[in-house]
């Protein structure tokens, strides 16, 4: 595990680095003050832009928003972020495509300071590409852990049942026909009902709307749960014989069926039928069409665990096989499957690029790296629309090739 840390150590400071610069971005390059006292009040609006970038502060009566010109408030004291733009607000005085060698100017002519300096240009409408880069890092990282944790998820679970118990799988009738009953209503309480929910933890920052996901994919496993354990009570209580279900040619015949068909075909498709764009169903959907990668490699993993002697041993201990799954083959299995999240987090930072560049991904007020790259898709002048995301987006996929490339080979010595 040492040698594993050690062949991914330098890339995973990387990654560490850059989220934790996109996640405090607002502390770094902001147009509001870090902190600002007013009328005897303080008040810290760069903080908090880490929970909500669009919140407002009303003072004596005045609606201050991420567009209002902070700078021209004469505050009692007031602390500002080393670069003074922010990657909502608008510089009416820098638009056009000011390039990032260019000096910015105010309204009447004169060249602003230094630390207001947009250092890697504008777009058209005057935003901030640095402060606009920085927070598309975050929310297509937020966006990209979303989906691989949705992926991983259901392909683990789903390959390690297929794997483990095969085609020898002995469900009580009333068990396997209240699972499949509860299907439907897992679903609306765990996602449809709880979609608003979920769109709005996405705008107010992509942290809260990753917890969102995950709590809604708690919901649907645990009314799974409660249904199946309704299940067994009823074959208890009627005697019900149980049937031999073949689970294995079940998952794995799901599992080819959504392989076959590509990611960007079905998240075009819904896009067209639900004629509009979301967050939400970006996610699930790019963790739906990703979870057989992780399906077929947790099978293979185990049947090549299952067989090992300290599995035989604890099956002839009489020991759950819920907890032989989870506590002796997944842990084991646990470097293959890194290797296997690594490589999917780059596929899915790549299909969420690809889908943001062709506007048919996020919506159009959420910055993603994607999202910027489209920006300059019509205006090939602006080179540094083009070159700065479209860079940012090969070092992270490069990134998350390198680490599964490393994992791989340590554990192939190991």
């Amino acid at each position: 595990m040492r040698s594993m840390k050690k062949g991914v150590k330098w890339q995973l400071r990387i990654l560490l680095s850059l989220f934790l610069v996109s996640f405090f971005a607002p502390l770094i390059t902001n147009n509001k003050p870090i902190y600002f006292k007013l009328n005897g009040a303080s008040h810290f609006p760069a903080f908090n832009d880490l929970i909500n970038p669009n919140h407002t502060i009303n003072i004596d009566g005045r609606m201050l928003t991420p567009s209002s010109d902070w700078q021209k408030i004469k505050y009692q004291s007031v602390l500002w972020a080393p670069l003074r733009n922010g990657a909502i607000a608008r510089d009416p005085n820098n638009q056009d495509f000011q390039s990032p060698l260019k000096r910015s100017v105010y309204n009447d002519g004169r060249m602003q300071e230094i630390t207001s300096q947009h250092i890697l240009g504008t777009d058209r409408q005057g935003h901030d590409v640095f402060a606009q880069l920085l927070s598309g890092i975050k929310y297509s990282l937020m966006i990209g852990l979303s989906a691989i944790l949705l992926a991983a998820t259901i392909g683990i679970i789903l390959g390690a049942i297929s794997g483990f118990y095969q085609n020898v799988y002995k469900i009580g009738k009333g068990e396997l026909m209240t699972i499949c009953i509860s299907l439907l209503p897992a679903w609306f309480y765990g996602f449809s009902i709880r979609s608003y929910t979920i769109l709005d933890g996405f705008q107010r920052n992509s942290i809260n709307g990753t917890f969102q996901v995950l709590f809604s994919l708690l919901v649907f496993i645990g009314i799974i749960k409660i249904f199946a354990w309704l299940g067994k009570r009823i074959d208890k209580a009627f005697k019900l014989n149980p049937i031999n279900f073949p689970i294995d040619n079940f998952i794995t015949g799901i599992t080819e069926i959504f392989s076959s068909v590509p990611s960007i075909i079905i998240v075009v498709t819904v896009a067209a039928i639900s004629g509009g764009k979301s967050t939400l169903i970006l996610v699930i959907l790019l963790g739906i069409s990703s979870w057989p990668a992780f399906a077929r490699i947790t099978r293979g993993e185990v049947l090549r665990i299952k067989g090992m002697p300290y599995i035989e041993s604890a099956t002839a201990l009489g020991i759950k096989k819920s907890k032989i799954i989870t506590n002796h083959i997944l842990i084991n299995a646990m470097p293959t499957l890194t290797v296997t999240i690594a490589f999917g987090f780059g596929s899915i930072l790549l299909a969420e690029s690809a889908l943001s560049f062709l506007n048919i991904g996020v919506p159009d007020q959420t910055i993603t790296l994607g999202a910027l790259l489209r920006s300059g898709r019509e205006h090939i002048q602006a080179w540094w629309l083009i070159v700065f995301p479209g860079a940012t987006i090969f070092l992270l996929i490069y990134l998350f090739n390198q680490i599964g490339d490393r994992i791989s080979a340590q554990s192939n010595r190991a």
